[in-house]
């Protein structure tokens, strides 16, 4: 028993007519992107709507890149100000106050007898006395 088997064009073309597969000569075989009444055309047009597709993807990924690299500026920056937060700062430490010179560290202050001899006393903001006697 010999069998031919008829070759794939064959074939292809009973599956069509079976299923009802468009005309595949058609010049609108494409659908509607292809289609001059439906706002296809073909040719300048897809170049041109591919070409605006790959800046349009091309700047999605560098605002991608951007806002990343924003994101682990502030996330380190965070760390900076947490670790800095847990250091005593210099600047939180009270100053030691000191007496000007030729005063002297004192919380007794000049007696009116004292005071004519050229007793002098003061009180420095940080509520430390001095005199100068």
């Amino acid at each position: 028993m010999n069998i031919k088997i008829p070759s794939k064009p064959v074939i292809v073309s009973l599956l069509c007519i079976l299923t009802g597969c468009a005309e595949l000569n058609t010049p609108y075989s494409g659908g509607y992107r292809n289609d001059p009444y439906y706002g296809g055309g073909g040719g300048y047009r897809d170049d041109y709507g591919r070409h605006e597709d790959w800046k349009r993807d091309r700047e999605r990924r560098e605002l991608d890149r951007e806002r990343d690299r924003l994101e682990d500026e502030r996330r380190r920056l965070e760390d900076e100000r947490r670790k800095q937060s847990h250091q005593p700062a210099v600047w939180n430490q009270p100053a030691q106050e000191r007496c000007p010179s030729g005063f002297s560290p004192s919380e007794n202050k000049c007696s009116k007898e004292e005071r004519r001899k050229g007793c002098k006393d003061m009180r420095l903001p940080g509520g430390l006395g001095c005199v100068k006697r």
